[in-house]
């Protein structure tokens, strides 16, 4: 009698590792798709690019590692932070996950705070309403302080 329990338990214990595999094969597969899709969804999102209607260049970056001179392209709507959904990501501290919209409308920038917690100012005024701006306006984002060029 305990031969048939031994063999009943090895079989249980192989049937156990076949079936984890089988379940690791599927996360794999999973995961490959998922990697597949993405990588065509942001091969789309490069070729369906808003235009650039202005850029952001870094004067003075602060206590963050972005270097001064930096160049960020603004379409017409874009918005700032830390986040990923964001059209300008900034991973500096001193940055809210969504922190500044900035759009264009007839040829003049708005720019406004998104509720953040370090603040946005245009020419040293706080953007907690829309403020219009021009190229050559300051626009400091947290610690972080951008000119607006065309």
């Amino acid at each position: 009698m305990p031969l048939q329990l031994d063999i009943f338990l090895l079989i249980l214990r192989l049937l156990f590792i076949v079936l984890l595999y089988l379940f690791l094969m599927q996360v794999v597969i999973v995961i490959t798709r998922d990697l597949r899709k993405s990588s065509v969804a942001s091969v789309n999102a490069v070729d369906q690019a808003p235009p650039v209607m202005g850029h952001l260049v870094v004067v003075d970056s602060g206590p963050s590692t972005i270097l001064p001179g930096t160049r960020y392209d603004l379409a017409a709507q874009t918005t700032i932070g830390r986040g990923p959904t964001n059209t300008i990501q900034l991973t500096d501290n001193s940055i809210s996950s969504e922190h500044t919209h900035i759009w264009n409308r007839n040829n003049m920038w708005y720019v406004q705070d998104a509720g953040s917690t370090n603040g946005t100012w245009v020419n040293s005024q706080p953007a907690i309403d829309a403020l219009p701006a021009k190229a050559g306006d300051i626009v400091q984002i947290g610690y972080i302080t951008f000119k607006l060029t065309q």
